[in-house]
């Protein structure tokens, strides 16, 4: 089963993962409590070494020519002048191992650990791993049940260390001791030398309980910050949560439901499901996007109801009319009859191949979305010829029809076009074949260059564009006020007089579709004298050398 959000997860993955820079904090203890124990055990050998020097000193002085001496005496009064000053537990032996003097009242371990009370929750709660790790894996030696090793030793010390100090040489041992916590006492014997031999030892130890015990503090303290580490993680991610999961999940359902069929395409009201935004950051961003795709969409699919709607209107004729006239074909008894029932069902089939070829192209050039069409190759043009070579082709085919009218193209300069040239001559074709089907006697054609509408991405005053205006106008009746705004839609067709023939109405479509395409547009209007229809054709100009 998948997760119900798994962007929730990884991010509270993430900020877990911060948490553990406490946890890592932890292992680092380690390494800075084996760097507090040498500089502890250094501390004492250097210690160790200051008394002897200082106990050798006294036993030469106190000899005189008899020659140095050490006893308990001597022994005590060095101790004593180091007083409250030490940190760690003295003792002085002679040379057999006999103890002279120790710093510690009644021979107790100054540095053992004092009973501990009860351990915090917290502290227990994190120190279990370490202490479950202790017992499977035990110490290297085993723990005393004292925090001093001398302590039962009786009157001589002969331990290794102090043994080795006797021989003359340093001794030093490491030995685990047991008080509440685990801990080490570090001992550091070193030889008391007077009059060239070895008079006794003096063995300094202290334990690492304190060390220990500031650890203690600071692992208290590193394991609060990871619980409160933790909750602002915790925190954090609820919040990420509350603020991109909560809402990209809306867009999600908001999706579903628009894809799912909630609000029926082409109706406007799919747009509903994604309100406009006022969020600044990328959601808004998303939502308001999402939003633009769901208008669009919409308004393809109403433009697409509508295309369906009008192709099977005029789809509806011409196939009546062709049922119709098969029909009274048959039952036709004169051969004239039939003849001309066959004619109409060819005319009729003929209106039924323009329609098709006309939607054909119309829905080609639509659905690039006014980016031209794909593939085209544009190329320099001059709209000088362009126009008259629309007018020549036009002219020809009226001429096959047993029809003339006369054309004239006028140019105002030597404008050039950058732009597809088959959809130029589509464009030329259709305005110059739609002039010539209403005029009376004359089709007159203009190409000049012109300034288009201020770029305001160019300066404080903007630039203007720069346009070619190719004017077709004709001398037949003009266009009613009342059909300026449909003659470009699709199959509107307005011939007074006139039976609508294979006029199917696409022809200005196509037009407008392809200019668009090109950059360009077609505004639709009557010339003031003489009176006329004045179609103005606007594409970009080419830009100069």
């Amino acid at each position: 089963m998948r997760p119900r959000s798994r962007i929730a997860l990884r991010i509270f993955t993430f900020n877990a993962l911060l948490v553990f820079l406490p946890v890592a904090a932890f292992s680092l203890l380690g390494s800075y409590e084996r760097g507090l124990v040498d500089s502890l055990e250094r501390a004492l050998a250097q210690q160790a070494r200051l008394t002897s020097a200082w106990l050798g000193q006294e036993a030469e002085a106190a000899g005189g020519r008899s020659g140095p001496r050490l006893d308990a005496r001597l022994a005590d009064k060095v101790l004593d002048s180091i007083g409250a000053r030490r940190t760690a537990r003295f003792r002085v032996v002679d040379s057999s191992g006999l103890l002279l003097a120790d710093s510690s009242d009644a021979g107790a371990a100054a540095d053992a650990p004092s009973p501990s009370g009860r351990e915090p929750l917290l502290y227990r709660l994190f120190s279990e791993p370490a202490r479950l790790w202790r017992r499977l894996l035990p110490p290297p030696a085993p723990s005393l049940a004292s925090a001093d090793f001398y302590a039962s030793a009786g009157p001589r010390l002969l331990g290794d260390e102090v043994r080795e100090a006797l021989a003359g040489r340093y001794g030093a041992a490491t030995r685990v001791s047991s008080g509440g916590q685990v801990s080490v006492t570090l001992y550091s014997a070193v030889p008391i030398l007077a009059g060239g031999r070895v008079l006794g030892a003096v063995l300094v130890s202290q334990s690492t309980y304190r060390i220990l015990r500031d650890l203690y503090a600071i692992r208290l303290d590193i394991a609060k910050v990871f619980l409160l580490s933790l909750a602002a993680a915790g925190a954090l991610s609820l919040l990420l949560a509350l603020t991109i999961v909560g809402p990209l999940k809306k867009l999600g359902e908001a999706a579903q439901a628009a894809l799912g069929g909630a609000a029926a395409p082409g109706t406007g009201e799919a747009a509903s499901a994604f309100p406009e935004s006022r969020r600044t950051d990328e959601i808004g961003d998303l939502q308001r996007s999402l939003r633009s795709l769901v208008l669009r969409l919409d308004e393809r699919a109403r433009q697409t109801e509508s295309f369906a709607a009008d192709a099977a209107h005029e789809f509806r004729n011409p196939l009546a009319a062709i049922r119709s006239a098969a029909e009274l074909a048959e039952l036709a008894a004169e051969a004239g009859d039939r003849s001309r029932f066959h004619k109409a069902i060819i005319e009729d089939v003929e209106r039924l191949r323009s329609i098709i070829e006309g939607l054909r192209r119309l829905s080609l050039v639509e659905a690039q979305g006014g980016r031209g069409a794909e593939g085209a190759v544009r190329a320099m043009v001059d709209a000088e010829a362009a126009a008259r070579a629309a007018c020549e082709r036009e002219r020809e085919r009226l001429a096959r029809e047993g029809k003339a009218l006369d054309f004239s193209v006028e140019a105002k300069g030597r404008p050039s076009l950058l732009t597809d040239p088959a959809a130029l001559d589509v464009i030329l074709d259709n305005l110059v074949g739609n002039a010539a089907s209403f005029a009376a006697g004359s089709v007159r054609v203009t190409v000049e260059a012109v300034e288009g509408a201020r770029d305001k991405g160019q300066g404080r005053e903007g630039a203007q564009a720069r346009l070619v205006a190719v004017v077709v106008e004709d001398d037949g009746p003009g266009i009613p006020a009342e059909h300026l705004a449909r003659v470009f839609d699709r199959f509107f067709t307005w011939r007074p007089g006139e039976a609508r023939g294979c006029h199917t109405g696409l022809g200005l479509s196509l037009a407008l579709a392809l200019a668009r395409s090109e950059g360009g547009d077609i505004e639709a209007g009557n010339a003031s004298a003489p009176p006329g229809a004045r179609f103005v054709l606007r594409l970009p100009q080419a830009p100069r050398d």
